[in-house]
Parts: C-alpha cells; sequence; structure tokens
C-alpha cells in the first residue's frame, strides 16, 4: 500500500467513527460502494468494508457492470457468471452485500437508464454513504 492508500484508508476510519459516533443510538449505518465492475469494490474497498462491517455499519458493494468483457481468453455470459460468483464469494468473505447493475462491460455511458439503475440502489438500500470512483479516471466505464 502506498501513502496515498494509505491516507485514503485512514479518511475513511476516521469518517466511520464520526458516523459511528453520530448514529450511536439510530439504526445502523448503511454504506454504498460502487464499481464499474465486478472486483473494482472488492479490489479498492474490501479492507474499508470488513472494518465498517464489522463495526456494525451494513455495507452493500454494487457493480454497474456485469463483467462480461475485458478477458485476455474469455467473454460474454460465461464470464459475466464466473466474475459474478467471485463477487459474491468475496462479499460472504466481507460479511457484505453484493449486487449487480448487469450494464455490459466496457458500453456504460451516462445515459438516463443508467443513471436511474444507479439513483434506484442507492434508494433501495437506503444509503446513508456513497463511495465511488473518483471523477476522472483512465477507464470510460469508472
Amino acid at each position: 500500500m502506498n501513502l496515498s492508500q494509505f491516507r485514503i484508508q485512514m479518511f475513511a476510519v476516521v469518517l466511520l467513527s464520526f458516523f459511528l459516533a453520530a448514529a450511536a443510538f439510530a439504526d445502523p449505518l448503511r454504506v454504498i460502494m460502487i464499481g464499474a465492475h465486478p472486483d473494482d469494490c472488492e479490489g479498492k474497498g474490501a479492507g474499508t468494508a470488513t472494518l465498517w462491517s464489522q463495526a456494525g455499519v451494513e455495507v452493500m458493494l454494487v457493480s454497474v457492470t456485469n463483467g462480461d468483457a475485458g478477458h485476455q481468453s474469455e467473454g460474454g455470459g460465461a464470464l459475466a457468471r464466473r466474475r459474478a460468483a467471485e463477487s459474491r464469494r468475496s462479499a460472504a468473505i466481507l460479511g457484505v452485500s453484493w449486487r449487480t447493475l448487469d450494464f455490459h462491460d466496457g458500453e456504460l455511458e451516462p445515459t438516463l437508464e443508467a443513471r436511474k439503475a444507479v439513483i434506484r440502489a442507492i434508494r433501495e438500500w437506503k444509503a446513508d454513504m456513497v463511495i465511488t470512483h473518483r471523477p476522472n479516471d483512465y477507464h470510460p466505464d469508472h
């Protein structure tokens, strides 16, 4: 882990502490982590998600695309099913929830349909906090 990643993790821990203190007598804090692909949240936020889950926070990892592309020798439905199974298993290990919005990998565009799907996921989870990709990322799906 480099210094920048460490700072992000520490910020997340401090932020969590604040929310836990503020919500000590309320319902559990609900956090949604949204990534473009299966493995984005797991790869960048698994440690934070686990810490929060162990502290009583309800966490959901959301993949906007189904992961059906981006592999050198596999693609389509078989790859999407494999990546979904990997993400579900990761979520079980981390102690969090998981879902996919099932848009095609590599084809995500800022459409009204995609926006509504993300908004619906946030509202259905009743998220108190939303974590996602930085605004300017190297991958157009992000």
